[in-house]
C-alpha cells in the first residue's frame, strides 16, 4: 500500500511542478509568429541590419552569416546628388545594401529576467525585410515568447528570423 501511495504522490508532485512552470512562464510561453514573403530575391545575400544594437541582435546576425549573408552595419554611407531637371536637384543617402532588416523588440536584460542558459523572454520581436530600391516590405516576422537558451521552455525565435530572411532568397 505504501508503494501505491508513494507512486501517487510522485505523479501528483510532477503534475504540480509542470503547472508551476507553465504559470511561471506566463502568457509568453507559447510563441506565435507571422511570416510573409511575396516574392523570391535573386541578388546576392547582402543586407543591412537596422535597429537597436541589443545583446540579442548578435544571435540573429550570427545565424544569418552561417547562411551565407554578408551583413553591413550602416544602412547609408554615401550622399548622392542627382539632377532631376534643369531646375531641380535631389540629394539623398544612397543605401549600401538593397535590403535592410529592421529589428524591433523588447526583452528585459537584467540578471533576474534572463534565462539561466542565456536566452531571453521577448514581450515582442518584429523583423521586417525592406527592399529600399522599390520601397516595399519583402518579409515580415512578428513573435513573442522565449528564445533559444531558455531551458525547459526554449523557443526558436532567432532561428525562425534567420530562416524567414533566408527563405526570401531563391
Amino acid at each position: 500500500m505504501k508503494e501505491v501511495y508513494r507512486s501517487y504522490l510522485e505523479r501528483k508532485n510532477a503534475f504540480l511542478l509542470l503547472c508551476c512552470l507553465a504559470l511561471a512562464a506566463g502568457p509568453g510561453c507559447l510563441a506565435t509568429y507571422d511570416e510573409t514573403v511575396p516574392y523570391k530575391i535573386t541578388v546576392p545575400k547582402v543586407i543591412t541590419l537596422d535597429g537597436s544594437r541589443d545583446s540579442w541582435t548578435f544571435q540573429i546576425e550570427k545565424r544569418l552569416r552561417e547562411r551565407g549573408f554578408k551583413i553591413k552595419r550602416m544602412s547609408s554611407q554615401k550622399v548622392t546628388e542627382e539632377k532631376v531637371s534643369d531646375t531641380k536637384t535631389e540629394i539623398y543617402n544612397e543605401s549600401s545594401a538593397r535590403y535592410v532588416l529592421f529589428l524591433q523588440a523588447y526583452a528585459p536584460n537584467s540578471r533576474m529576467s534572463r534565462c539561466v542558459a542565456g536566452g531571453y523572454l521577448f514581450d515582442y520581436i518584429n523583423a521586417e525585410l525592406i527592399d529600399v530600391q522599390n520601397n516595399e516590405t519583402v518579409m515580415y516576422y512578428s513573435n513573442s515568447g522565449h528564445s533559444e537558451g531558455c531551458f525547459p521552455l526554449s523557443g526558436s525565435i532567432f532561428e525562425e528570423i534567420a530562416n524567414a530572411v533566408d527563405n526570401a532568397w531563391k
